[in-house]
């Protein structure tokens, strides 16, 4: 079966509790956007490695221990000497929003090469968030990404965090260059609107799949999920639940959708361009499913395939 490689970010959250007193707290929870999607993938049934590097201080510790609990293989995982990023989250808005602490961490440092890999046929490297934005890791992330597309799949979640951004330039060119070579795009609309602010979500879809992608799926928070291919259109709605939170959502959607494509077999972007829209249908039922899971509990907890299966027969 192929296999999922996921290069990006491992960190801490920092998520907010009610005090005995009245007084906000912080428990810390793994996390990071291609970390969650990495434990979701796993869990959802695909054969995931993480690529990112982790700190060898003790919160490195615990976020290799909860990848390895998860089912991901951390083999080729480089141990920092650099510490760990942090994030604090703020849920008072309802919406979660982040203060990253990300200067001079095994984060910012990353610099994944080709011998950590050995693609096969239908094999996918997932890439995104706030790894593509700090020096050098960033254009590190970049170049290793261009160059394992010509051997296998390529997908990305932006996961964009404008108030990290110092260099919007490079960002952007940076991000133009995994676009271009991307098979699987996964967007939020608030993604589009700082990546291509004049285009539709249509228009984006119809750009991209007219090069190398074969799959845009830009995600709409409560409003559902999208899907593109060059054979269909479909809207997902989300789930109806009791929410707890929204933390990791779209990682969960993310990793999850990249588990049902490798079950699938499509293994290459015309594979995926070719999906219909009961295909596409049946995609995003499985990957919103689990993303609505994940928003009854608190923090970033994706479920397992079963749990996923046994929430879909409960719905029908």
């Amino acid at each position: 079966m192929p296999k999922l490689s996921i290069c990006g970010e491992a960190l801490i959250d920092f998520v907010p509790f009610a005090g005995t007193e009245g007084q906000t707290g912080y428990a810390p929870k793994p996390g990071g956007s291609p970390y969650n999607a990495a434990k979701a993938a796993a869990r959802a049934g695909a054969e995931v490695s993480f690529l990112g590097a982790i700190s060898s201080d003790f919160f490195g510790d615990q976020l290799k221990q909860h990848l390895e609990e998860s089912g991901v293989y951390c083999d080729a995982v480089p141990r920092s000497r650099h510490p760990s990023t942090l994030a604090f989250v703020d849920l008072s808005s309802g919406d979660p929003r982040y203060a990253f602490f990300n200067n001079g961490t095994s984060t910012s440092n990353m610099a994944p090469t080709a011998a950590m890999m050995d693609p096969k046929p239908g094999d996918i490297l997932d890439v995104g968030s706030i790894s593509l934005i700090d020096l050098p890791a960033a254009d590190n992330i970049t170049d290793f990404a261009v160059a394992m597309s010509r051997r296998m799949m390529i997908s990305i979640d932006p996961n964009a965090r404008p108030g990290m951004i110092e260099d919007w330039p490079a960002w952007h060119k940076r991000m133009a260059r995994l676009l271009e070579i991307a098979s699987i795009i996964k967007l939020s609309v608030e993604d589009l609107q700082i990546i291509a602010p004049h285009q539709s979500a249509e228009q984006f879809a119809n750009q991209h799949l007219a090069k190398s992608a074969g799959l845009v799926i830009i995600t709409d928070g409560r409003e559902g999920a999208t899907g593109y291919t060059g054979a269909a259109t479909h809207t997902a709605p989300t789930p109806k639940i009791v929410l707890a939170d929204t933390v990791g959502a779209g990682d969960t959607l993310m990793g999850t959708m990249l588990a049902w494509i490798l079950d699938q077999g499509l293994s290459d972007a015309e594979a995926l361009r070719k999906l219909d829209e009961d295909g596409l249908t049946q995609m995003l039922r499985f990957a919103t499913s689990a993303a609505a899971i994940n928003c009854q509990s608190v923090g970033c907890n994706p479920p397992t395939r079963a749990e996923i299966n046994a929430f879909l027969a409960g719905s029908n």
